[in-house]
């Protein structure tokens, strides 16, 4: 069996083919054209085209969770330059109402005037229907739980919030599904599973405190219970749901390349006020993690930066480790 995980990013849309071992059999990438939502699948069948002479079972979607897609057309993902006055941290997990560096979804969602023309999806979900040829009109669990409209604590929706901020008809049903779901089959009969947010399907079998350095830096620590804390929110920590239910906190920024000392002391300073115990090992994985880690450890911090084999591809093994149990689970 093999299982396609598509890594759908701001810069590069990405194709790793994993067998059961989670050895990487083949892997490509393409630079993302996020004009619109043709240019944007234009580029994943142009990226699958690269692997027409596999036989993989699976395609498995991932993307950013910041944007969404309505009515034809791609909304962020959001720079939250300016606060919203409303305080819904306790409900959501996501500081509305701090200046942040990156913005969620629901910022998105604000640009819209009304929703009459069906759903707003994520991109991964939106890809996911294009692919399997099926209407989906629900989001999944770790888009949900990233968005900044979801009641985290309550696993609902927080329409109160929608409506307040006048989006009626709501956007989407109140359902949601499991990154496992499987929303249909490709034309040639690839099952395509719902997907996911990125960030949110990696620590399923291995949560640890993480770095994700990319095109952006991520900062996550998984909790037991989701227990905001006032003072963290004017950090812009932020509250997540894993692909498996459980709860990540985390911060995106942007940094420079090369990464500045200022800058790598800022991420230690982060799980510091994300209260991570002492002596922690904290993974260093993405494109360059390999290079940060080492930088990281050498500040002589509380922690330990370390970073795993194939740092780059860690994340997209995990997702692929979890695809192919909930294949296993459904067949």
């Amino acid at each position: 069996m093999q299982i396609l995980v598509l890594d759908i990013g701001c810069s590069y849309t990405k194709g790793y083919l994993f067998n059961r071992d989670l050895d990487i059999i083949a892997d490509h990438k393409l630079s993302t054209d996020m004009t619109s939502p043709e240019a944007l699948e234009t580029t994943v069948r142009d990226l699958l085209a690269k692997f027409e002479n596999y036989a993989y079972q699976a395609i498995f979607p991932l993307s950013f969770g910041e944007g969404v897609i309505y009515n034809n057309t791609m909304y962020g993902p959001t720079h939250n330059r300016v606060p919203l006055l409303e305080d819904y941290y306790h409900q959501t997990g996501t500081p509305t109402d701090v200046k942040r560096d990156i913005g969620s979804a629901f910022q998105s969602l604000l640009t819209f005037p009304c929703y009459t023309e069906g759903p707003a999806l994520p991109v991964s979900t939106y890809i996911a229907s294009r692919l399997a040829n099926t209407k989906i009109d629900t989001w999944e669990l770790t888009h949900a739980g990233n968005s900044g409209m979801f009641d985290i604590l309550q696993r609902r929706w927080a329409a109160e919030l929608l409506k307040e901020h006048g989006c009626q008809p709501l956007p989407f049903s109140l359902a949601f599904m499991s990154p496992a779901t499987i929303v249909g089959d490709t034309e040639n009969g690839v099952t395509v599973f719902a997907g996911g947010h990125d960030h949110s399907c990696i620590s399923v079998f291995n949560p640890k405190p993480i770095i994700i350095a990319g095109t952006w830096i991520v900062i996550s620590h998984p909790e037991i219970a989701f227990l905001p804390r006032q003072e963290e929110k004017p950090a812009g920590i932020r509250w997540t749901i894993t692909a498996n239910g459980g709860f990540h906190k985390q911060v995106v920024k942007k940094v420079s390349n090369p990464i500045t000392l200022s800058e790598m002391k800022y991420l230690i300073s982060i799980f510091e006020m994300m209260s991570v115990p002492e002596k922690s090992e904290i993974y260093v994985i993405g494109g360059y993690g390999e290079e940060l880690a080492p930088q990281l450890d050498e500040l002589n911090s509380v922690f330990r930066f370390v970073s795993p084999p194939e740092a780059e591809v860690y994340q997209h093994r995990q997702t692929a480790k979890y695809a192919f149990r909930a294949m296993e689970l459904q067949t």
